[in-house]
């Protein structure tokens, strides 16, 4: 699964503050890196909290219906909570909604 590393540095370049992201395979080669500045790095942690809150959510709903033996109704409700997130926030729950 390798390793997935984030550093708070500054640009040799201009001074600024950056936020590097890198994802390291597990032989700790670079799979991929990019760097935001400290607020797009603010913005994409709270979208991964809130993907994160929502995933527990999901599986929640999901389990709930697993016990009562009616696993489609779970996924019947992820579905309508889902429309209802992106309807009402715009948030983009839905994969044909990613960017």
């Amino acid at each position: 699964m390798g390793r997935f590393e984030v550093q708070g540095i500054v640009s040799v370049q201009t001074g600024e503050p950056l936020v590097q992201f890198r994802q390291l395979d597990d032989d700790d080669n670079l799979e991929f890196g990019f760097q935001l500045s400290p607020m797009e790095a603010r913005e994409t942690a709270q979208m991964i909290q809130e993907a994160a809150a929502n995933a527990v959510y999901d599986a929640a709903l999901i389990s709930w219906a697993k016990e009562r033996k009616n696993e489609e109704m779970g996924v019947m409700l992820v579905d309508i909570v889902r429309r209802f997130r992106a309807d009402h926030w715009g948030l983009p729950d839905r994969p044909e909604d990613w960017r």
